[in-house]
């Protein structure tokens, strides 16, 4: 009954088997995530190149760089879209990602009657440490 009521509030509390069950899918979301952000950034880079170097001698945008800059806007719209919904299927899972680039990730579960984060780091083989939902990775402690 707790499960449901959990799942109703939109948290998606977990075994340590089912969190577990999941990291095939969480590392391979890690991946996607990085370069969805790589590209956004390329992508950002390229708006502020065009923007400096477009501008004619009064300071606004030729029309071709206005022109580039709106397809770069649009590519940049897309590729945020892109991230966001990578982000929405690892919530909808049940992963919380807290760190990209250190590949931080937790789960709601629950401990000795207590909701709880187990959390994991890439390079982990599987998850073996938890803490409280106020304590992060800093308070982690082992499962055993």
């Amino acid at each position: 009954m707790a499960r449901m009521a959990n799942e109703e509030a939109g948290i998606k509390v977990l075994t340590l088997e089912e969190a577990n069950a999941l990291l095939p899918l969480v590392r391979a979301s890690l991946e996607t995530l990085r370069e969805k952000r790589s590209k956004i950034l390329r992508t950002q880079a390229q708006i502020e190149i065009e923007e400096m170097t477009g501008a004619d001698k009064s300071g606004d945008l030729t029309a071709p760089a206005q022109k580039a800059v709106v397809a770069l806007m649009e590519d940049f719209h897309g590729q945020t879209r892109a991230l966001e919904q990578e982000l929405e299927k690892l919530l909808r899972a049940g992963a919380q990602l807290k760190d990209l680039d250190s590949g931080l990730v937790d789960f709601y579960s629950r401990r000795d009657g207590e909701t709880v984060f187990l959390c994991w780091k890439e390079g982990e083989a599987d998850i073996r440490h938890w803490h409280s939902l106020t304590g992060g990775f800093q308070n982690r402690r082992p499962l055993v």
